[in-house]
């Protein structure tokens, strides 16, 4: 039986599994629909798909377009602090993140803070309520942060749960949020705010009156220091052990040696890679979301373009018929298998700058051309983490090294 995996068909997508296929159904805006069969299913799954298609779009037809909440009705003098916080963040998921790349983390983002301030005004937001709310958060009482279970897998723990052996899966333990988290939290506030009074035009009018509220003003948590999570050859040999999809071995490969960002790995075709130069042509996006990606072209090293022969070159079709999210699930699964449950895939890419840097003593310039930061700080700070070990073997092999201290 043929299983055909990426785009199925428009709006179906199709990942293959560890012996089994799931079927991705999505038709914007409305929630993703997931559906998971046995591998000689295939053709159920795609039944299902079709069907589930159907639905979501006749669900999208009938549904209204949301609308945002009016404009407050403001008497001469007066200042909008009646407003209440849930029209304020109604009016950012309208007007704003629908032209935002990183939409799904804000909505959820919008999400909790509906629950924790929507019922209140803008007055009613001062700096106790905020000061009591950052203790809460930060002591996890709402809501854990990340969690990992080296043991047993996300994977593993659904299947258990599924087969009925639920007493099997003990509860992971209470996370504390990052700083970092409740930082993004508290900056999207102050976001949707300063959005609502551009929106309806009330921003010159009350720009000073936004400045002295309290959201505004308070202090924000340490930022977190960057991440210096690392993964060396043991632990590399280890994570591919457990991936036996060849697309998603390849990903990571290549996730390494370019440097690429998740989004921008996951939306390459076979047509951007040019062998003959040793380069990959990554295209601008072809929607007007806010992005990161620009047009460039990245070089294709020598370990990059065997990753690729390995792989198996085509001629045209997707690079990776893996769906962001899916890459992730992947990798998450591996890495903890692997007994690497602090590595993320993201840290692929720090991984990928950090090799150039003290194995190949690559320049900062050199390296951006890979990784497409504009910004040489940003690049130092959050992605080389030099190995002290490979870097002293490097410069030891330099020919002026046995002038370092001639005169002894």
């Amino acid at each position: 039986m043929k299983v055909k995996t990426g785009k199925v068909e428009k709006n179906i997508q199709c990942e293959l599994r560890s012996g089994s296929v799931r079927f991705s159904v999505e038709v914007y805006p409305l929630k993703k629909s997931q559906l998971t069969f046995d591998l000689d299913e295939y053709e159920q799954g795609l039944m299902w798909a079709r069907r589930e298609r159907v639905a979501l779009l006749e669900q999208k037809a009938a549904a209204k377009a949301p609308v945002a909440p009016p404009a407050p009705v403001l008497e001469p003098g007066t200042t909008p602090d009646h407003v209440f916080i849930q029209d304020i963040l109604d009016n950012y998921r309208v007007n704003v993140l629908p032209a935002l790349a990183g939409a799904a983390a804000d909505r959820s983002r919008l999400k909790r803070l509906d629950e924790w301030f929507g019922h209140l005004t803008i007055r009613e937001l001062k700096k106790p309520v905020l000061t009591k709310w950052l203790a809460d958060r930060t002591d996890g009482l709402l809501g854990s942060g990340r969690s990992s279970d080296p043991k047993l897998t996300k994977h593993e723990r659904y299947a258990l749960k599924k087969a009925g052996e639920a007493e099997k899966v003990k509860p992971l333990p209470l996370v504390k949020p990052s700083s970092q988290t409740m930082r993004h939290e508290l900056v999207l506030m102050r976001r949707a705010l300063t959005s609502y009074l551009h929106t309806h035009d009330l921003f010159e009018a009350h720009a000073m009156w936004l400045a002295s509220q309290p959201i505004m003003r308070f202090d924000l948590p340490d930022q977190s220091k960057p991440r210096t999570v690392r993964v060396n050859e043991t632990g590399l040999a280890a994570l591919l052990g457990h991936v036996d999809n060849p697309a998603q071995r390849a990903y990571i490969g290549l996730a390494i040696m370019t440097t690429l960002r998740r989004g921008e790995m996951c939306s390459l075709e076979w047509s951007d890679i040019d062998l003959t130069r040793n380069v990959v042509t990554l295209k601008a996006p072809g929607h007007e979301r806010k992005t990161k990606v620009v047009a460039r072209e990245i070089p294709l090293l020598p370990p990059a373009v065997d990753v690729l022969k390995r792989y198996g070159v085509k001629s045209e079709g997707k690079l990776f018929p893996i769906t962001p999210s899916g890459i992730s699930q992947a990798f998450r699964r591996a890495a903890d298998k692997a007994g690497l449950s602090k590595l993320r895939l993201h840290d692929l890419r720090r991984e990928g700058i950090s090799r150039m840097r003290d194995r190949l003593g690559a320049s900062l310039e050199d390296i951006a051309v890979f990784s497409g930061h504009q910004d040489i700080l940003t690049l130092q700070k959050h992605y080389v983490n030099e190995n002290a070990e490979l870097v002293g073997n490097r410069m030891a092999q330099h020919p002026a090294m046995d002038k370092m201290m001639s005169a002894t």
